[in-house]
């Protein structure tokens, strides 16, 4: 047998394998807990650090306004330097795929600029929600950044 047709036979075997998998219509569920020392933003004992950043459209591109927000956030680290948790949020009216990608951008954004600001990365966890935030998140085009 030459290895393509053994390669083949091998892959045939484990795709066939893949059709016996029990197929449930059961809802995905996204869980987020603590990771790395980060706690949870479904932790409703998490409270902003500073006012929402709010996007408009599908921008992720940080404003002037912005800047001076994450500046103010990032002076402030120096005194304690908490670790910080950086939550996207997308408007429910996106499609699910885009809206979690957006999310994502935009608290890598946001990430970035603390990160040029002096704050180190290790201190900074984001996360993006896209259309699976919990019930009481903001349901707009906002960056939350919560203390830990």
């Amino acid at each position: 047998m030459t290895f393509l047709k053994s390669l083949s036979l091998a892959a045939l075997v484990a795709l066939s394998a893949c059709s016996t998998l029990p197929q449930e219509d059961a809802d995905v569920v996204f869980a987020l807990g603590p990771r790395d020392g980060f706690t949870s933003p479904l932790n409703g004992a998490l409270k902003p650090v500073c006012p929402a950043l709010e996007f408009t459209g599908t921008r992720y591109a940080l404003t002037g306004a912005h800047q001076k927000t994450l500046l103010g956030v990032a002076e402030a680290w120096k005194e304690g330097k908490p670790r910080y948790l950086i939550a996207g949020y997308a408007p429910p009216e996106l499609p699910e795929d885009f809206a979690r990608s957006l999310s994502e951008r935009r608290a890598q954004a946001v990430r970035q600029h603390l990160i040029e600001n002096g704050i180190e990365a290790a201190q900074l966890q984001t996360v993006g929600f896209g259309h699976d935030s919990p019930p009481s998140s903001p349901t707009s085009s906002v960056v939350v950044i919560y203390r830990q």
